[in-house]
């Protein structure tokens, strides 16, 4: 089958060549173009599913065209819908609940006034040590000095009390 006096094969190797450059293109200003024309990519059609809707269509279409004897109107069909099934499957079960987690794990540094952690790297009594909070996503590290001004060594329970001007926690021997 010819489209505009192409073959179909090569219509189809064209659309996954586009869908390919797009896709290293949005690797590179994705986030620009999000930012820019406010694409919060949560419903169906953002563009991580156009594009891989497009790379996925020209890269079906062109191996069912190549390795199958079916009439071309009907791989088009199969190929859009085939397409279509995946990429809405990706969709919802891989990138609306990645673009959900990273909204949940942001923090604000004032949150963890009042956190409970451990020494990681011993504080002196009038210098910087290494403390280390656990979070719902991981251990988080930061820059730590006694509020006190007592040595706090490496393993001790502290109680963050404040966070200096320069991001440095300010913390305190936590008793139990």
């Amino acid at each position: 089958m010819e489209v505009f006096g192409f073959p179909i094969e090569t219509l189809y190797l064209y659309v996954l060549i586009l869908g390919v450059i797009l896709t290293v293109l949005f690797l590179f200003v994705g986030d620009i173009l999000e930012g820019l024309f406010n694409l919060s990519g949560d419903g169906v059609i953002n563009p991580i599913t156009l594009i891989g809707y497009i790379t996925l269509f020209g890269g079906l279409g062109y191996v069912l065209e190549t390795v199958t004897f079916m009439n071309s109107g009907t791989i088009i069909v199969i190929n859009a819908v085939i397409s279509l099934i995946v990429i809405v499957l990706v969709n919802f079960f891989i990138v609306i609940p990645v673009k959900r987690s990273e909204k949940n794990i942001s923090y604000s540094v004032q949150e963890l006034k009042g956190t409970i952690g451990e020494v990681y790297t011993t504080i002196p009594i009038d210098g910087f040590g290494e403390i280390v909070i656990p979070r719902t996503h991981g251990t988080m590290s930061k820059p730590a000095k006694s509020f006190d001004g007592e040595h706090l060594p490496e393993g001790t329970k502290i109680l963050v009390i404040d966070i200096d001007d320069e991001g440095v926690f300010l913390v305190s021997k936590h008793y139990e």
